[in-house]
């Protein structure tokens, strides 16, 4: 294994691995065993490719160095000269840039998809998964969402602008084709990385291969996932029983997130975390009901 980027370029012939093929290695992750962030070691790169470089040229003259005048793999920590190297920065790159990085160099995401964070709000909003296309009917309306992974724009025999969208969600990639009435709709919204929703029609005639043909595109917005669900309410003035209820309609909808009540009472405001049987699941369904029972004013 290798223990950094400067062990790397000592050991590996520069012939073989040049400039180019070292920064893909470390852009698409080919060296995180090494301990050091992909920014600090694209700020080193060309320092330690010129230290390898110098090295094999050493040993192509003959010249001896230091590390080659007894100094073998039996001797011990103490007796092994030590190279200083200049330091790796330790800063590093945003996930989505580290990911762009990735899909740049290998054409696919290896630490994981851009869009697994918000998978299941994606999945809400559609009808459709990427990858279920192929199995759905020709002509068929379906309403789908992914990542813009790329834009072709072509211009058509009318003088016209259309684009052909290469869209990603986790499940599979798909081409989307943007006629001109509605790429003059959406054309801001028809930019790599941009995470967007679209609603067309499936085609399987070109070539045996799924395409959509978009009617309308719109932008994905995602919302923070609750992790606790509070409600407000005023208990002297609250229905009799509506303690009960909210706890029925928890009760339909399991979860992982904890409830709490804060009540105005005689006694002073009052906050009281509902128990482990009630925990909850705060989908779009529940928060719904919760404001059909308690009030949109009861949710905080």
């Amino acid at each position: 294994p290798f223990s950094s980027i400067w062990d790397f370029t000592e050991r590996v012939d520069p012939q073989v691995v040049n400039k180019r093929s070292l920064e893909s290695l470390v852009k698409c992750g080919g060296l995180d065993s090494t301990g050091a962030t992909r920014m600090g070691l694209l700020a080193v790169l060309e320092q330690a490719l010129g230290h390898g470089q110098k090295l094999a040229a050493d040993r192509l003259m003959g010249q001896g160095s230091i590390f080659d005048l007894g100094f073998g793999d039996e001797a011990t920590p103490d007796e092994q000269p030590t190279r200083h190297h200049p330091a790796i920065p330790v800063t590093e790159f945003e996930k989505p840039e580290l990911l762009r990085l990735e899909k740049e160099t290998l054409g696919l995401y290896v630490s994981e998809h851009p869009l697994s964070s918000v998978r299941d709000q994606l999945r809400r909003k559609t009808d459709a998964t990427l990858g279920e296309l192929e199995r759905r009917r020709d002509g068929e309306t379906v309403t789908v969402g992914g990542i813009v992974a790329g834009v072709k724009q072509m211009t058509t025999k009318r003088g016209d602008l259309m684009v052909f969208l290469t869209l990603d969600d986790p499940t599979g990639s798909i081409e989307v084709v943007v006629f001109a009435a509605t790429y003059n709709v959406a054309r801001d919204l028809c930019l790599a990385d941009r995470v967007v929703i679209v609603k067309g029609r499936v085609d399987h005639k070109q070539a045996g291969e799924t395409k959509v043909i978009a009617s309308e595109i719109s932008a994905f917005e995602a919302v923070r996932e609750r992790t606790e669900v509070r409600f407000a309410l005023d208990a002297r003035e609250a229905p009799a029983g509506v303690i009960r209820e909210l706890a029925r309609l928890v009760r339909e909808f399991p979860g992982e997130s904890p409830v709490y009540l804060s009540l105005d009472t005689s006694e002073g405001p009052k906050t009281f975390a509902l128990g482990p049987e009630f925990r909850v699941r705060p989908d779009a369904d529940f928060l719904a009901e919760a404001k059909a029972l308690l009030g949109a004013a009861a949710l905080s």
